[in-house]
């Protein structure tokens, strides 16, 4: 009876302390991965979709698939099939990308 004790403590401190390195581990890869989620890290930047975009920059939807045909380069990332932009790196390419203006 003693053994079968002793047998039942040792099992459920491995469990526990494997339960405890479990929780850990998915912490840490939720907390690498938060922008996947909506909560952005202070350091990283959340993914946008267009009409997000569109919204912050002042410009309509048609406007930016516009700019995306005309700019190959046009900075874009895709989440499966879903494209979604970081708001300072198309900034970035509007202040760099010569845009020629209507006359």
């Amino acid at each position: 009876m003693k053994d079968k004790d002793a047998l039942t403590y040792h099992f459920s401190k491995f469990v526990s302390e494997l339960e405890s390195r479990i929780a850990q581990r998915v912490l840490s890869e939720l907390t690498a991965h938060s922008s996947l989620f909506g909560g952005a890290q202070p350091s990283e930047e959340r993914l946008l979709k267009a009409d997000e975009l569109c919204e912050l920059l002042h410009i309509s939807t048609s406007h930016l698939y516009n700019l995306r045909k005309k700019f190959p380069d046009f900075p874009i990332q895709y989440f499966g099939r879903s494209p979604r932009y970081k708001l300072s790196e198309v900034e970035e390419f509007i202040k760099v990308q010569p845009l020629k203006k209507k006359k």
